[in-house]
């Protein structure tokens, strides 16, 4: 494994191990390589702990969230259901604090109430009322739900700085030098941690 693989894991174990009152962990899952990247490594820095620490180490819950907007291809969802059993099998087996969680647009707004009952307009890239109401709205809603119930809640983006030059702007905006965790834009007493941000690919 790589230097800079090893360095992330470590991070990411030094954050976990933070005293925080373990504020949960949510991972945003969607199957893609970024995700999936920072599931692996979080997986890699529990096994760590736990090898190095104990079972009793890993009292922080780890949420790994998937949205079904219930319009994806079906050969599309049924991968994903059937990687989201394997994660959810896989932290049984192992013993690990990781939760699969789906969440699902809200019956007023999913696409066909939208799209034939309110007279949406076909998704464009000018109006793309899609995304907020069968993505966005959802996850946000679990994440204040955690918010509501532990007091705050740690996302976990795959964002990295070698995406693009936006992307790397957006993220050096809401950094604050010499801390892991930035303030989230929008929800309430919700966090931040990007691990795999110094992450490019080859």
């Amino acid at each position: 494994m790589s230097e800079r693989i090893n360095n992330i894991i470590d991070d990411i174990k030094e954050q976990y191990l933070e005293d925080d009152n373990n504020i949960p962990w949510i991972i945003g899952f969607s199957g893609g390589k970024d995700s999936t990247v920072v599931l692996t490594l979080v997986w890699k820095a529990l096994l760590s702990i736990r090898e190095n620490l104990g079972s009793s180490a890993l009292s922080r819950q780890v949420y790994v969230v998937n949205n079904d907007t219930l319009v994806e291809n079906p050969i599309i969802t049924d991968y994903i259901v059937e990687v989201l059993e394997c994660i959810k099998t896989a932290a049984i087996e192992q013993k690990l604090p990781v939760n699969v969680e789906i969440t699902v647009p809200k019956l007023e707004d999913s696409f066909w109430i939208s799209f034939l009952g309110k007279g949406y307009p076909v998704p464009n890239n000018t109006f793309r009322w899609c995304t907020d109401r069968l993505k966005i709205k959802p996850t946000t809603q679990f994440i204040l739900d955690k918010v509501d119930a532990m007091g705050e809640a740690i996302i976990l983006i795959g964002t990295r700085l070698s995406e693009s030059a936006t992307r790397a702007k957006s993220i050096r905006r809401h950094e604050i030098k010499g801390k892991r965790l930035t303030k989230h834009p929008l929800n309430p007493n919700t966090y931040t941690y990007p691990p795999i941000k110094e992450l490019y690919l080859e």
